[in-house]
């Protein structure tokens, strides 16, 4: 399992094993994440409250940058430039508050100073609200530059999320696995970026090149996926990659390195995992759009609204999956990633099924008792609304609370 191993707390791993936790104080700590989850929409997000960043696309960004930055962090960093010492022996309260706002801190550095006013101003405009105003370009007004800055910030952020922990995934932290954490962190740190930017500039890049008016024709190329996805958004893209990345937290966090780990070969086991995993994201999207076809009795088509638009359909598949992570994390974390048999397939089976099946809950959950508590649009298939920002947000804290707090104040380290 070592090729799976990148540090105690990461993300995709299994928390519970690194704690002693009783099943009152699980309920207890997530009802304080729960709480704590509200207070933070309200604050951060919500239409009525200070920040307003639900726009949707601002507070989506944020969040997904915030996340990223957590996964260079602990993923690829290992906590660096943090002590051992520190990490060791600090308070569980302290550690976790100043490692999370460290964290929170440089995603909003990532997002409004480095793509807002350097990426984006003396680079590709598409990344900032103020570089597309200053551009002059028609259709371009404060809110749908912002929104179409954000979306572009989305998807590249998620590719880099994506492509990094792909990395950490099959490989681990070859060929550096020698070096010092910082120095074999960086190493994974650059591989993930160039394959998220290789990757952006031809699975999101045409999309964002066409979205203004007039298209820019010698700047991207055509979406060349429009035929199949009904649509030119690079929303299609984004409806298998987060089931894909859902994957790839699960081989860890339920799935105990399995099936990969049953291939001796390191070389054989990276091409099996890298191809399965692409295949699977692809597949769990169109069998996704299958099943709505059948729940709504309605198919997408292009030009179609809401429910029956294709770039919505493919959105809601990546928002499906994460309300499937984050109840994967909840098992995890608060309930000792029950059950814990002596086979480890079945452990996988019944821990997939119950994630599953906790994540249909959960979407239920969000669309009847969002517009009471968060403030959302009653309904499920609403244009500019998201549960991204919501179920992202949610996975941030119950990933802090577990790891970066250590289960304070219910959980024993």
């Amino acid at each position: 399992m070592s090729d799976y191993a990148t540090t105690p707390d990461s993300l995709g791993s299994a928390v519970s094993s690194h704690a002693s936790l009783r099943p009152l104080g699980g309920v207890l700590n997530l009802i304080l994440v729960l709480i704590a989850a509200q207070a933070c929409w309200y604050f951060v997000f919500s239409p009525e409250g200070v920040l307003r960043l639900y726009t949707p696309n601002v507070g989506v960004a944020f969040v997904i940058t915030v996340l990223m930055v957590i996964h260079w962090g602990v993923d690829v960093f290992d906590y660096w430039p943090f002590r051992r010492s520190w990490l060791d022996s600090a308070s569980s309260p302290s550690r976790g508050l100043v490692l999370l706002v460290a964290y929170i801190l440089t995603g909003w550095l990532i997002m409004f100073v480095f793509y807002y006013r350097l990426l984006g101003m003396y680079g590709p405009l598409f990344f900032s609200g103020p570089g597309l105003l200053s551009g002059g370009g028609l259709g371009q007004y404060p809110q749908t530059a912002t929104e179409n800055a954000c979306f572009a910030q989305v998807m590249m952020n998620t590719s880099i999320i994506f492509f990094t922990m792909l990395w950490i995934t099959v490989l681990g932290f070859k060929p550096w696995e020698g070096l010092s954490r910082f120095a074999k962190g960086l190493g994974v740190f650059f591989a993930g970026l160039l394959l998220a930017v290789l990757a952006f500039c031809v699975l999101f890049f045409p999309h964002i090149a066409y979205q203004f008016y007039p298209a820019q024709i010698f700047m991207a190329a055509e979406p060349w996926w429009i035929d199949q996805a009904m649509t030119m958004s690079s929303q299609f893209h984004f409806g298998w990659i987060v089931p894909a990345l859902v994957l790839l937290y699960w081989t860890r966090l339920l799935w105990e390195g399995r099936p990969w780990s049953l291939i001796p070969s390191a070389g054989l086991r990276a091409v099996v995992m890298v191809l399965a995993v692409l295949a699977a994201g692809y597949l769990i999207m169109l069998g996704s759009n299958a099943l709505m076809d059948w729940w709504w009795d309605l198919e997408a088509f292009m030009g179609g609204a809401t429910l029956e638009n294709p770039a919505w359909r493919w959105n809601h598949v990546a928002e499906m999956a994460m309300f499937c992570q984050v109840a994967a994390l909840v098992l995890a974390g608060y309930f000792g990633n029950w059950p814990n048999t002596a086979s480890v397939g079945l452990n996988a089976l019944v821990r997939t099924v119950i994630a599953v099946a906790g994540g249909l809950g959960l979407c239920w959950l969000y669309y009847e008792l969002g517009p009471v508590l968060l403030g959302t649009v009653p309904g499920v298939g609403q244009e500019g609304d998201t549960s991204l920002a919501w179920t992202v947000m949610l996975l941030i804290l119950l990933y802090a609370h577990q790891n970066l707090f250590r289960g304070w104040p219910f959980q024993k380290r």
